[in-house]
């Protein structure tokens, strides 16, 4: 069976979605472990440990069973031919961006330092990131509307499943957009897409996650956990 001798640990805390998950894993022949004290996890055989919960639930519980979590690099984005992305994105330093360059959208290369948002004025990032280093990593955009964004679980260069969480768009051209860029570059063996699609240029990558804390977001919760099982391992 799919998941067979495979133990899932997910939050104890009520969640549809990974709820979702857990019940076609134990459907495909796997187990299913709700923890609420993550930071101290019972004694578990950790070949057969996967995780799938928030970033500091999967991260602290990898810290303690000595488990890899595969993600993608948070710079890769930067890194990829202009075609794919539909708009100017570059990486840099906070103390590269010059104070005429706004307005513009800035987020942190590492998740969550400061808010991803478009900035007015350099003021007012500056005032968002007190107490940030000159030397802080940030991905800056041209700011552009996305019509429509859509979730895709990737496998193995394969996007498994797809879903528009926002907007009205076509998800079978979202899912051969998806395909075609993990053909054309390089992502771990799986991950979660982002994509948008932007008037008049087309589909374009809006961010990679890691399959094991990304939601559904209406996926498919089968395929979802067939990446999810490759996500993390112990090492």
């Amino acid at each position: 069976m799919q998941f067979q001798d495979l133990l899932l640990i997910i939050s104890n805390k009520p969640d549809r979605e990974r709820d979702a998950v857990a019940e076609v894993w134990e459907v495909g022949g796997g187990e299913v472990l709700r923890l609420g004290r993550f930071w101290d996890p019972p004694p578990v055989e950790r070949d057969r440990v996967r995780v799938y919960g928030s970033d500091s639930f999967s991260m602290v519980l990898a810290q303690r069973l000595d488990l890899e979590l595969t993600s993608p690099r948070d710079e890769m984005i930067a890194e990829l031919d202009a075609s794919w992305l539909k708009r100017d994105l570059r990486a840099m330093t906070l103390a590269d961006l010059a104070p005429t360059a706004f307005p513009i959208f800035v987020k942190p290369v590492t998740p969550k330092l400061f808010r991803a948002s478009v900035y007015e004025s350099h003021p007012a990032l500056v005032t968002e990131c007190q107490g940030l280093e000159d030397s802080t990593a940030v991905l800056v955009s041209e700011i552009v509307t996305f019509e429509a964004e859509a979730r895709t679980f990737v496998l193995e260069g394969e996007a498994l499943t797809c879903s528009v969480y926002e907007g009205t768009a076509d998800a079978t051209e979202a899912k051969a957009y998806v395909n075609d860029l993990v053909q054309a570059a390089e992502f771990p063996n799986t991950c979660v897409l982002d994509v948008g699609l932007i008037a008049g240029r087309g589909w374009a990558l809006v961010e990679a996650n890691a399959a094991w804390g990304a939601g559904l977001n209406g996926c498919d919760p089968l395929e979802a956990a067939k990446c999810i099982a490759r996500a993390s391992k112990a090492r």
